[in-house]
């Protein structure tokens, strides 16, 4: 009799020591899983700081240079860094040679973008809500970024052609190219000037950093910064064209 109860609690407790086992591998299962995404994870977000880092120092070298050499006569310049195994592309643009969102024409502003589709999005957003009202006024880049609805690559060419907060109203004509390299001036106080840096991270990725930064000429701190952008973009290349000195399609986007 207490036999049969030995092999019947034996055999009771068989299913239960099977299913605590199956039980402990299961949360051993989920820990390992855990610790892999949690270790992925902590990997990329390494991999973006030191992305966003080469940027940024990349362009403060770039600054340095600007503050110490002053800036070549040009509306647009390029130059290139490396660092940290990334290859970085600088594009350096006062802002007196961009038409400004809250102070240029909107007919000058449209004639900037030579991507038609693009234009249209930008004369719609500057049309005023309502006839005799005065046309929309953007405090940030990014409040006209949703009134055209654009997306990264769209920003990145809209950033790349227009600006804001300039002191000025009108928009000084661009430097002709009269040398190979343009001759250097010294930076004046208060240059407000746009800053795209541009490199792909480990996976190949575009990586963009926009910053818009004012001269001070001051020793302890030569730049501040009126705003600060990163973005990703497509993989391919993208066009984003200067237009033709003679565009007409700004006025015309406008009129309709």
């Amino acid at each position: 009799m207490v036999g049969g109860r030995r092999r019947r609690a034996a055999g009771f407790t068989l299913p239960l020591t099977m299913a605590l086992a199956f039980s402990l591998m299961a949360l051993a299962s989920g820990i390992v899983g855990m610790v892999v995404v949690s270790d992925r994870e902590a990997k990329a977000a390494a991999s973006e700081l030191a992305t966003r880092t080469t940027l940024e120092s990349a362009i403060e070298q770039g600054l340095y240079g600007l503050e110490r050499d002053g800036a070549p006569e040009a509306g647009e310049w390029t130059d290139r860094a490396s660092l940290n195994g990334l290859d970085v592309t600088l594009t350096f643009a006062p802002t007196r040679y961009k038409p400004d969102l809250n102070k240029t024409a909107a007919t000058e502003l449209v004639a900037a973008l030579a991507d038609r589709g693009l234009g249209q999005q930008v004369a719609v957003a500057l049309t005023p809500a309502k006839p005799g009202q005065a046309r929309p006024q953007f405090a940030r880049f990014s409040d006209f970024i949703r009134a055209v609805g654009a997306d990264a690559a769209a920003e990145d060419c809209l950033r790349r052609r227009l600006t804001i907060g300039r002191a000025a109203g009108l928009t000084d004509p661009t430097p002709p190219v009269t040398a190979l390299v343009p001759p250097r001036e010294p930076l004046a106080a208060a240059t407000l000037i746009d800053v795209r840096a541009e490199t792909r991270d480990p996976e190949g990725r575009r990586v963009v950093l926009w910053r818009r930064v004012r001269y001070t000429a001051q020793s302890e701190r030569p730049w501040l910064t009126h705003d600060w952008r990163e973005m990703r973009l497509p993989r391919g290349d993208l066009a984003c064209p200067a237009p033709a000195p003679a565009s007409t399609f700004g006025a015309a986007a406008i009129r309709r």
